[in-house]
């Protein structure tokens, strides 16, 4: 499973600019599945230029056409690829402590966001003229032969962030933002409820929460009184259960879709957790 940030940062092939602890990059999928998972531990938000992509989340599916915008919570997601055009795409990844830093030093704009409005880890953003104008205008510092200052790309994004913010019609991140802003680190328990069906290892977890994988494991003790293995294995197995149940799902798709290596690893730890192969439950559900 690819990091989306180590991968656009590292391709040599792809354009940056980095500057703070921003990175804006161009992004064309080389990624020969169809369907495949992947993850950040940056937020960030996504400009689509061309083609199509459809990003699934726990319990929703979101695609995204050339101009649509989505932002995107640290953590996982399943991607799914559509080979009958090229897929082109413009990110901006951007750190929590970036965000706590523009909301404590605009506190005019961080007053006018709503508490605790539920958000997905991805959010579909509503464009208006001057925002469709920006990202277009974004896209020339890509290709001109000079490098843009470090103090213009910031004040770019900046500007970014003040217009999105102030649109009403996204209410959605501005929310998102004001809960970071007023934490120290991320919670574990919004990590791990958001991303448990992805087949991610426990130091990318604790690369997720900002925590060294020793500190993580303290934190996830403390809240929920169990290790973050053996909690994975129950909240994974009874979310198979669950597509088990309700869905026509193929086994080696549930596997997938619950974060298992491969479908004898799922049908090894389902068994041992209930005592019956997935096959044979989900048969036994279609007969009742």
């Amino acid at each position: 499973m690819g990091n989306g940030y180590d991968i656009a940062k590292n391709n040599p092939t792809f354009k940056k600019i980095e500057v703070s602890s921003l990175m804006f990059s161009e992004y064309r999928c080389m990624e020969e599945k169809s369907i495949f998972t992947a993850w950040s531990h940056l937020n960030y938000f996504i400009y689509v230029l061309e083609g199509k992509k459809k990003w699934r989340t726990l319990e929703h599916s979101y695609m995204a056409h050339a101009n649509d915008v989505l932002f995107v919570k640290k953590g996982a997601n399943i991607i799914h690829k559509f080979f009958d055009s090229d897929f082109c795409a413009m990110v901006i990844f951007i750190p929590d402590a970036y965000i706590k830093d523009f909301i404590s030093q605009k506190p005019e704009i961080g007053s006018n966001f709503k508490k605790n409005i539920p958000s997905d880890s991805v959010i579909p953003l509503k464009l208006d003229r001057i925002l469709t104008t920006y990202f277009a205008s974004l896209m020339a510092y890509f290709f001109n032969e000079e490098k843009p200052s470090n103090y213009l790309m910031e004040i770019k994004f900046q500007e970014l962030l003040v217009n999105m913010l102030s649109l009403s019609s996204n209410p959605k991140i501005g929310s998102y933002f004001k809960q970071i802003s007023q934490h120290v680190k991320p919670s574990i328990k919004n990590i791990m409820e958001a991303n448990f069906i992805y087949n991610l290892s426990l130091e990318e977890f604790a690369r997720l929460t900002h925590r060294s994988l020793s500190t993580f494991n303290r934190d996830f003790y403390s809240t929920y009184e169990t290790s973050p293995g053996k909690w994975l294995t129950k909240k994974r197995v009874l979310h198979a259960k669950k597509l088990l149940e309700n869905t026509q799902q193929k086994i080696y798709e549930v596997a997938f879709d619950c974060g298992f290596e491969s479908p004898a690893h799922f049908a090894r730890v389902f068994k041992n957790e209930n005592g019956i192969t997935p096959l044979k439950f989900q048969k036994a559900q279609l007969s009742v």
